[in-house]
């Protein structure tokens, strides 16, 4: 959209202060909102996901001024070696004896953060290894059209759907110290830096290596890992004996009934274990998947370790009992998150206390002795019921109506 404030500097470059005279180009582009702050908008393509697709689209430089230990590089010119937030105290100080500083006021920003650590993540530019996924969601979308798969609850197929038809090459690699490394070999020498081998082990890489190049080659293995959920795409029949496809455990046990699991890793495991299943044995790895909430803490929280929110479902069961526990559960609505809080559980103890006793007081005023014939109408009867209850808890069971089962 035209900005009559700025079109005058359409097509000229400024100078990035600091930098040894570089220069960027000043571009007008719909993807700036003209009504935001200024109307205009410095980005950084090689620490930005957003500004990464911009320059892409733009054809512009992708720079990076950072090294993986949190240190500027050569391309960051007079702040070279310092730490990141060393640096940007010093840039600020730098612009204010040169006059370039102009007013310094504070942001509200969304800052990533590690989950352990809680260190500040910077996004950096590099090489990784990608899956082409397209073609694999083509397949997973159709399963579940020809009723192959079925989702359940029937909400979450639509998010299956929608995440599927829009998804993105998935990056597989990792920088950690620990998992599955990939099985790629690179070849050492100048002229074969982008030379590399795919193999089962370090023996055939090299067998591969040697009948390519000669004897005295010398190969490296790359020192990335696997995402962890690669190898958890795999695990309905990689556990079974596959690739061998003859494998008893594999014929008897692949492809299974139903997959229970949680909905936040709908597309991080399930969407991936359909698209694997697909393409390496030809057949989806379950029929139907049910979803269950998230047993957050009384506040709606995820629990996890950080917050120290982990409710321990053993401690549970000594203050308020099985049943109390069991009840609140299956009490919760299939798909949606439960809060579990000691007020629940408290009402459920109750409500499990008052069956017990009743049946208690129930046993105590039995006389010891009566006549059979006076009890048949009332077995009869109560046999009727709950042969009836049982037909519909079954019924609601094989339809994964668990918690319209547990209240009847």
């Amino acid at each position: 959209m035209q900005d009559d404030r700025y079109s005058k500097y359409i097509g000229m470059l400024a100078i990035v202060p600091m930098t040894y005279g570089r220069h960027v180009p000043i571009i007008s582009d719909r993807y700036v909102d003209k009504e935001f702050g200024t109307g205009v908008l410095k980005i950084s393509p090689g620490h930005d996901h957003n500004d990464y697709l911009l320059a892409r689209k733009l054809g512009l430089p992708i720079l990076n001024v950072m090294n993986k230990d949190g240190t500027l590089n050569e391309v960051a010119g007079l702040f070279c070696g310092l730490d990141r937030f060393e640096a940007r105290k010093k840039l600020w100080s730098d612009l204010e004896e040169t006059g370039l500083g102009v007013k310094k006021e504070p942001h509200t920003l969304r800052v990533p953060r590690s989950q352990r650590g809680g260190e500040v993540i910077e996004p950096l530019v590099s090489k990784q290894w990608f899956v082409t996924m397209e073609p694999l969601a083509e397949k997973a979308l159709r399963a579940v059209e020809k009723g192959e798969l079925t989702i359940l609850p029937e909400r979450f197929e639509k998010i299956y759907n929608h995440w599927l038809s829009n998804i993105k090459d998935w990056c597989i690699s990792r920088q950690l110290w620990w998992g599955h490394r990939l099985p790629v070999w690179y070849i050492v020498g100048k002229d074969c830096e982008e030379e590399y081998i795919v193999a089962k082990s370090a023996d055939e890489a090299l067998e591969k290596a040697q009948k390519k190049y000669g004897r005295d080659v010398e190969i490296s293995q790359d020192p990335d890992v696997l995402d962890t959920w690669f190898s958890s795409a795999l695990w309905p029949f990689s556990t079974l004996g596959w690739p061998d496809v003859s494998a008893d455990d594999l014929k008897k046990f692949y492809p299974t009934t139903m997959l229970e699991t949680g909905h936040d890793i709908l597309f991080f495991w399930v969407a991936r274990m359909v698209m694997m299943g697909i393409e390496f044995t030809g057949t989806v790895p379950f029929s139907y998947v049910y979803l269950h909430g998230l047993i957050r803490d009384a506040q709606g929280r995820k629990m996890s370790k950080t917050l120290g929110n982990v409710i321990d479902p053993l401690d549970t069961i000594k203050e308020f009992g099985t049943d109390a526990l069991r009840f609140t559960l299956a009490l919760g609505t299939a798909g949606q998150d439960l809060n579990l809080s000691t007020e629940r559980l408290t009402s459920n103890k109750a409500f499990t206390n008052k069956l017990w006793n009743a049946g208690k007081f129930i046993l105590q005023n039995l006389p010891s002795q009566t006549d059979a014939s006076s009890w048949e109408t009332i077995l009869a009867y109560k046999i009727d019921y709950l042969t009836n209850e049982e037909e519909q808890n079954i019924h609601g069971f094989k339809n994964f109506g668990l918690a319209k089962s547990s209240a009847m």
